[in-house]
């Protein structure tokens, strides 16, 4: 890693596994660069949890825009809770430390962040599907491997 150049550790909306949070302070450690903590709040989420709950019957075809409203705001909360998470590893290590959150889609939003910040160590959560879903959905963490033009390791979710 060139020096100056920062580790990003992408938090998952699922709750982020100690050892992907462990192994990205630790490399920023290492490395003695800064690390960067980003939580992407993309308003897919909301659409595909109503969907889940839509086909399995728990609401509606079409849910209240508090509900939607209520679910974003439940995001943002466990945001600031995983941000903070990571700010306590990153204290204990004592390396400097950013935290980011912001709405978009996942993949243009995580690989804006790297350019932005000049990452050279993206590490990111991949998630996990249900067997029949994988066949109808896209690995976003393998599109931003793909495309980010800096190392990339993916922790499977916990």
């Amino acid at each position: 890693m060139k020096q100056g150049r920062k580790v990003l550790i992408v938090l998952s909306t699922s709750g982020t596994p100690e050892s992907a949070l462990e192994y990205a302070v630790k490399r920023a450690s290492e490395e003695g660069t800064g690390l960067v903590a980003f939580y992407p709040v993309d308003s897919d989420l909301a659409s595909e949890a109503f969907d889940s709950f839509t086909d399995i019957g728990f609401i509606g075809d079409k849910p209240s825009s508090e509900l939607s409203e209520s679910l974003m705001r439940e995001y943002r909360q466990r945001g600031y809770e995983e941000l903070g998470r990571v700010q306590v590893l990153a204290m204990e290590a004592a390396i400097e430390y950013e935290p980011i959150m912001e709405d978009g889609n996942f993949v243009p939003q995580v690989l804006d962040v790297i350019g932005r910040y000049d990452i050279d160590l993206a590490v990111l959560v991949s998630r996990r599907e249900h067997s029949f879903i994988k066949y109808f959905s896209r690995d976003m963490a393998g599109e931003v491997k793909k495309q980010a033009g800096c190392e990339v390791v993916i922790f499977p979710e916990k």
